[in-house]
């Protein structure tokens, strides 16, 4: 079965605060905050990242919001034993945010709908998740592309692409020349 891949689908806003958020404490709190629904679930998380750290442009609650439904959304589809894999990676002045799972992936009469808002295949939910993803993603003025089923034949990948800020500057870092 050929893999189906949905479109690039971003948004952008007029206004950007400049606030940046460190995108690796964001990961890890999410991590955190998805713990118990990983081991309930009897699933695993692998986190593979190529940085020490990375900063965005854009709100740590922004952040927050897009990876934690994400995430949640790969848990809740991968079967026990399955795994989940989390990347971060900086290319140039792009942040990449992946997120991969082992469940049964996104049936491609699904694909066209998965950011419209009340959409959902899960028993209990309201549908409010992609959606909002997409709407906090027009806040960063970042995009979206996810892949359905891998190559594998199952599973889906969701990649998040921000644009990267410098590192907050502290008045301790500042280095000083001295002549001699």
């Amino acid at each position: 079965m050929a893999a189906a891949s949905g479109p690039m689908r971003s948004r952008s806003e007029k206004t950007n605060s400049g606030a940046s958020a460190s995108l690796l404490g964001v990961v890890r709190e999410v991590l955190q905050e998805v713990s118990e629904l990983v081991s309930r679930r009897g699933t695993e998380v692998e986190l593979s990242r190529t940085v020490e750290e990375a900063y965005v442009l854009g709100s740590e609650q922004a952040c927050r919001s897009v990876f934690s439904h994400i995430l949640r959304n790969a848990v809740e589809a991968t079967p026990g034993g399955g795994v989940v894999r989390v990347g971060l990676h900086q290319r140039g002045d792009r942040v990449i945010f992946e997120v991969s799972d082992d469940g049964p992936g996104i049936p491609a009469g699904n694909l066209s709908k998965i950011f419209q808002p009340g959409f959902t295949t899960k028993q209990g939910s309201k549908g409010r998740g992609l959606s909002e993803v997409e709407q906090r993603l027009a806040e960063l003025r970042g995009a979206i592309s996810w892949q359905s089923p891998l190559r594998t034949g199952k599973g889906a990948r969701f990649t998040v692409t921000l644009a990267a800020a410098p590192p907050p500057h502290s008045a301790g870092s500042v280095a000083h020349a001295h002549g001699g």
